[in-house]
């Protein structure tokens, strides 16, 4: 080796620096993803920038970079109001730099300028790609495919429980004109920063440690800047709630734009408030469908009722002159046998009282037999004849007096007398101890009167 020439730390450092000023004398566009950034007191922030392999994910380059407080103070606002994002750990960014040595501090890059479309773009193909990645997977539309409860009385709320859209979301739900009682369940999460996708996705853990007691989530946020809803177009938040075995709502407040967490969900609205109503509106319509089932079992049993008084009536009034149809039919065939009866015993009779006058004395007692037995039958006939009719009228006097009860126990007025009763609230007929509460009054019809009471409890 040659003569090595022998320096100090802050000689070699000036050197160093010279000569970075003299081979990089300009400024530079460079792209980098933002690892960590601090603002100081002073005004002043401090990044760190790196570079990453595509495949592996791993860390190839990596740097210091600084935005003076005069820059920064009008970098910031144009990069917000552009992007509708704040410069955070995460983003991919596209920014002006020149190269700064300090001999105690070492080389770092000193930000001037910075372009907002670079970084849009970035956060646009991040958005695709985990739009992509889902449908590839197959699981975007899963949860959409659930079934979502008739009455979904049970709710799961993941939100910040001091957020105005939680409030808002609350309100709503308590103060419904219909007077639905839903039950409201809050599960504590932070709904924005770079905790909030994590703190979300622990919150939907829970609630999946306890899905049998609910049947919906409700995902609630009352809006809020586009890097504040950043959270909602990441990969694992969407996956999770694209999965989950209940369908999940979302009303995150921005009417504008759908976030991946809004393609996923079972249904999409636009605000808490909107979120609450599509819950309302479920009950809503489930009420009127079962008005709608009542009225028209109403009407089929009244028709079935109607029905079975006409044919009765119509039996009543046919049957008097069936019964007389038979019996006169009987009376006519008693009389024909009676007429037969009578001339066939005066024909024997003359027979016989001729065959006596020849044969004399001896034969008059054989005669007389006969004569006995021939009036026998003809009263086993007429008994026969009369027990018949008997029977017959009697039978469809007890069919007369069955019709008769049935409709009797198909009266709403003997059901009343039996010990049932009507009870309504406000006009509306009460089937569950859930549709009331402690102080409400209702009104009871009884076979004799009305009755109106005031709830004291209810189980």
């Amino acid at each position: 080796m040659g003569t090595t020439e022998k320096l100090s730390l802050l000689e070699l450092n000036q050197r160093i620096k010279a000569y970075l000023q003299g081979s990089f004398p300009d400024y530079y566009w460079i792209t980098a993803e933002i690892s960590e950034i601090k603002e100081s007191s002073t005004g002043h922030c401090y990044l760190e920038l790196v570079q990453k392999d595509e495949l592996a994910s791993q860390i190839v380059a990596k740097n210091r970079a600084t935005i003076w407080s005069d820059t920064y103070r009008m970098l910031k606002p144009y990069f917000q109001t552009a992007t509708q994002r704040q410069l955070s750990a995460g983003l991919k960014v596209m920014v002006m730099v020149d190269l700064a040595f300090h001999e105690v501090y070492g080389l770092s890059l000193r930000i001037v300028d910075i372009e907002p479309s670079y970084t849009i773009g970035e956060i646009e193909l991040k958005r695709r790609e985990t739009i992509l990645r889902l449908e590839n997977e197959g699981v975007i539309n899963m949860n959409k495919e659930l079934q979502l409860s008739l009455l979904p009385k049970r709710v799961a709320v993941i939100s910040s429980e001091n957020a105005a859209g939680y409030q808002d979301f609350v309100n709503q739900i308590d103060t419904n004109a219909y007077g639905y009682n839903i039950e409201l369940t809050l599960f504590p999460a932070s709904m924005q920063g770079a905790l909030a996708e994590s703190s979300i996705v622990d919150a939907l853990n829970q609630v999946y440690e306890q899905q049998q007691h609910f049947d919906v989530v409700a995902i609630i946020r009352g809006g809020g800047s586009q890097s504040d809803l950043a959270c909602f177009d990441e990969y694992w938040l969407a996956a999770n709630i694209a999965q989950f075995p209940l369908p999940v709502i979302t009303g995150i407040g921005h009417e504008k734009d759908t976030s991946v967490a809004d393609i996923v969900a079972h249904q999409r609205l636009k605000t808490p408030t909107a979120a609450a109503e599509f819950l309302i509106s479920k009950f809503y319509d489930a009420e009127a469908l079962a008005i709608s089932l009542r009225e028209r079992f109403t009407e089929r049993v009244e028709e079935i009722i109607a029905l079975n008084s006409q044919r009765l009536q119509e039996i009543k009034m046919v049957l008097p002159s069936h019964v007389y149809e038979i019996t006169h039919r009987a009376t006519l065939q008693h009389e024909k046998i009676k007429s037969k009866a009578a001339n066939l015993t005066s024909l024997i009779v003359q027979r016989e009282k001729y065959g006596l006058q020849k044969r004399g004395k001896s034969l008059s007692q054989l005669i007389t037999n006969q004569i006995e037995k021939q009036k026998v039958r003809t009263k086993g006939y007429q008994l026969v004849l009369k027990k018949e009719s008997l029977k017959f009228i009697n039978t469809a006097i007890r069919k007369t007096e069955a019709y008769e009860r049935n409709l009797d126990a198909l009266n709403p007025e003997n059901v009343l007398k039996r010990g049932y009763s009507i009870t309504y609230i406000d006009g509306v007929l009460l089937k569950s101890g859930d549709q009331v509460k402690a102080g409400d009054e209702i009104a009871t019809i009884l076979s004799v009167g009305n009755i109106k009471s005031t709830i004291t409890e209810t189980n």
